[in-house]
C-alpha cells in the first residue's frame, strides 16, 4: 500500500499552497482535511491532484 500525505487545513491559505507545491513535486497522494462548507474553501483546492477529502468533523 502506498504511503499518503495528510494535509490539515488543506482548504486554508497554507494548507492550499502547500497542497499546490507538493503537487509541483509530482506528488498526488494526498488527503486533504478541512471544513469544505464555504466556497471559498473549495475554491482554494481547485485544480489541485489529491486522492481523498475529508471534512474536519469526520476525521479523527
Amino acid at each position: 500500500m502506498e504511503k499518503a500525505i495528510i494535509i490539515t487545513g488543506a482548504a486554508g491559505f497554507i494548507g492550499s499552497v502547500l497542497t499546490g507545491k507538493l503537487n509541483q513535486t509530482g506528488e498526488k497522494n494526498l488527503i486533504l482535511v478541512d471544513d469544505f462548507s464555504r466556497k471559498e474553501k473549495e475554491q482554494n483546492i481547485e485544480n489541485k491532484d489529491f486522492i481523498h477529502k475529508i471534512h474536519r468533523d469526520h476525521f479523527s
